[in-house]
């Protein structure tokens, strides 16, 4: 079974009809939809994304590659590109999600998207959600929601309890500190997206000593040598193939190229056992498939 465990929806960019012609072209057996967060981006060219790989992969670097951040903020807390505002979200929409999910069981299954900053009841939505068919576990983006993950304690401490993973979108400094979240909750499951961008070789090495931390593979946050190495620095057991479709790579057609990330994984040196755990194998273990 192929998981594609990190894809958001954004009918705007990639409608669901096609998202389902899009899997079924490339052999995906099943995506788990994040609710759309932002207005519908504009593609980042390659050179800005080398750019931010390069300066997120050292300590200096993450000081400037924030500064840079920073300034494509609006004080609203929207993204600045290009002369336009694209609005990001203070609470995501869960219920286009559990229906899409609802319509289509046996393809979909869905993220609870909270925001712990802009919700001061956001265990009474994690509990609503969590009692739908298909919503398996929990995304939070301290990055572009702009909080520190000491205020999603709460939250990683019902999902400990749970059982439920944890997928998040790290920021920088202590919008990022995965290190503290795991000493305080041993046995919460995270999966840090985008290879743990933008710590990602910082990152990988606490992982040596947490077991219960996980990365995906999506997304040009990363390119095919990133990728590779978080492999090689986590293992197949931790690495989770993801795409965050439709963001980034695209076909001539616009639409999203499903094959770009899958390639990555197929040219690795892992064994057919190996590729079968990174693909879908273990994620379906984590959310007790």
């Amino acid at each position: 079974m192929i998981i594609d465990c990190h894809a958001h929806l954004e009918p705007r960019m990639l409608e669901p009809a096609r998202l389902l012609e899009k899997i079924d072209g490339a052999k995906v057996d099943r995506v788990v939809l994040i609710p759309t967060m932002t207005d519908p981006l504009p593609e980042t060219p390659e050179r800005l994304l080398s750019v931010a790989r390069t300066l997120s992969q050292s300590r200096i670097g993450r000081v400037l590659a924030e500064r840079v951040h920073r300034a494509l903020l609006t004080p609203e807390g929207d993204l600045k590109l290009d002369g336009k505002v694209f609005g990001i979200y203070a609470r995501p929409d869960n219920e286009s999600v559990a229906k899409l999910v609802a319509a289509h069981p046996h393809r979909l299954s869905g993220w609870i998207f909270l925001n712990p900053r802009q919700n001061p009841n956001v265990l009474d939505e994690l509990e609503r959600w969590r009692a739908v068919p298909g919503m398996i576990g929990i995304k939070l983006h301290p990055h572009w929601h702009d909080y520190r993950t000491e205020i999603a304690h709460p939250v990683f401490a019902r999902a400990e309890e749970l059982g439920l993973p944890t997928l998040v979108h790290l920021g920088f400094g202590p919008r990022g500190d995965v290190e503290a979240i795991l000493k305080k909750f041993p046995r919460l499951v995270l999966i840090a997206a985008h290879a743990g961008v933008p710590l990602y070789q910082d990152l990988w090495r606490i992982a040596k000593t947490h077991p219960t931390l996980h990365v995906d593979l999506s997304s040009p946050y990363l390119d095919e040598k990133l990728a590779r190495a978080a492999m090689k620095a986590m293992g197949p057991e931790r690495c989770l193939y993801g795409t965050d479709a439709p963001y980034g790579f695209h076909e001539g057609d616009g639409s999203y190229d499903y094959e770009r990330i899958k390639g990555w994984i197929e040219r690795m040196p892992l064994t057919s056992r190996e590729q079968e755990r990174v693909f879908g194998g273990r994620f379906a273990e984590l959310v007790n498939w």
